[in-house]
């Protein structure tokens, strides 16, 4: 078992305030950038009503947003590698809020889904600098806690929209949300950019690493887990409040509630499950594996579930549901960036965001497809039930080769 009381020792840490506080900092900005980017995803419902969508055309909302991500992530996480997070966030903040005006002037469709990819691209820099700022900060010390607690802002920003956004989009309308959503990424992203440590200057030990052909290998098990297991992350979060309003019956306070536990839950299994891959040597996929497992079972029971099932009931399935399908983001961000040489740490998580917004930019349509072509919501989370049973697998064998973390602190 790991030595895990460091974590939060001031001594040798490179930031000028507690560890503590940096790293809710880091939540802070991680929570304002999913606040606007799983919000855009939950008001999917809203779009859906404004611009006359199908469940299918409501999936491309996703898909849009996710395409730009994916675009620029890897790029991103190499910015952060080279010219250091803090100044990649900073002009990124800037550039985020700017993108999110534009949608104040979209009229049509097609121009909303063009502008949600260019905001999806500048979004793409607060998660790949956020990340490399905390995974270089805690260099040499257990990394499984810390960074499922950052990766907590991800499902509690998706909360945070899933309960105010359904009250407050009504209200307000869409254009005041965007400006709404455009100071708060310019506040949180300056805030933490402002707090980062500089960045230190390469070694030359590390600048005469190589990615070699292992290290390749190691990687891809991460992005592929990862691949599949984000469909369930982001059929969740586009498609419980249409499923529980029009098949259960649920009111839409209700439907964004249950959403909004599943997120809760989902934000705790990360800082669980860190803490448990830590407590375990540092093995991470393990702890994928059970993920994935609960994910699986999950969409199972949803895709059976009576039509007037109790709230109850709903929250306690939603909730487990949350668990398995949000729980193993931050292990295998973690695992990726571990799997390479520290020094490529950005390039390895960025390779990781860009295919997990791949995958909800593939997934999430395909549900509504099905869904579109059956009529039947219950086969979409057959589906998803079938794609995390795939996960599943393919981290239990990840688990069974994997022994310890054999990647060197920065």
């Amino acid at each position: 078992m790991r030595n895990l009381s460091n974590v939060f020792d001031r001594t040798g840490f490179p930031a000028r305030i507690h560890p503590i506080s940096y790293l809710a900092v880091a939540l802070l900005s991680q929570t304002g950038m999913s606040f606007v980017q799983q919000g855009l995803v939950v008001a999917g419902t809203f779009f859906a009503v404004s611009y006359h969508l199908t469940l299918g055309q409501m999936g491309l909302i996703t898909s849009a947003l996710s395409f730009g991500l994916m675009c620029s992530y890897a790029l991103s996480g190499v910015l952060a590698d080279r010219v250091g997070p803090r100044r990649l966030l900073a002009v990124g903040a800037s550039v985020m809020a700017v993108v999110s005006l534009t949608l104040t002037v979209d009229r049509t469709y097609d121009l909303l889904l063009f502008n949600l990819f260019l905001l999806g691209a500048a979004l793409a820099v607060a998660p790949s600098s956020g990340t490399k700022a905390i995974f270089s900060a805690f260099a040499g010390r257990p990394r499984g806690l810390v960074m499922g607690i950052r990766q907590t802002g991800v499902p509690l920003g998706a909360a945070l929209s899933a309960w105010l956004l359904p009250v407050i989009v009504p209200r307000i309308g869409l254009s005041a949300t965007y400006i709404t959503f455009a100071a708060e990424l310019l506040i949180t992203g300056w805030l933490f950019s402002f707090l980062m440590p500089p960045q230190p200057k390469r070694s030359a030990s590390s600048q005469h690493h190589r990615l070699e052909l292992k290290h390749w290998r190691s990687l891809s098990r991460p992005v592929l887990v990862s691949f599949l297991m984000v469909a369930g992350q982001y059929i969740l979060l586009t498609y419980t409040i249409v499923d529980l309003h029009t098949v259960h019956h649920l009111s839409l306070l209700w439907s964004g509630l249950i959403l909004a536990f599943s997120q809760v839950t989902g934000g705790a299994a990360r800082i669980v499950l860190g803490q448990w891959s830590d407590a375990m040597g540092g093995r991470r996929p393990p702890m994928l594996a059970l993920a994935a497992l609960v994910a699986t079972g999950s969409a199972a029971t949803v895709a059976f579930l009576p039509s007037n099932a109790s709230i109850g009931v709903c929250f306690l399935v939603w909730g487990l549901f949350g668990i398995g399908s949000i729980g193993w983001n931050a292990l295998a961000l973690t695992w990726s960036g571990e799997s390479v040489p520290p020094s490529y740490s950005g390039l390895a998580i960025g390779i990781n965001g860009s295919v997990v917004f791949l995958g909800s930019a593939v997934f999430s349509p395909m549900f509504g497809f099905v869904v579109d072509t059956s009529h039947r919501f219950a086969d979409g989370w057959l589906m998803l039930a079938f794609i995390l049973l795939v996960a599943t697998v393919l981290s239990s064998l990840a688990a069974l080769n994997s022994r310890t973390v054999s990647n060197p602190p920065d």
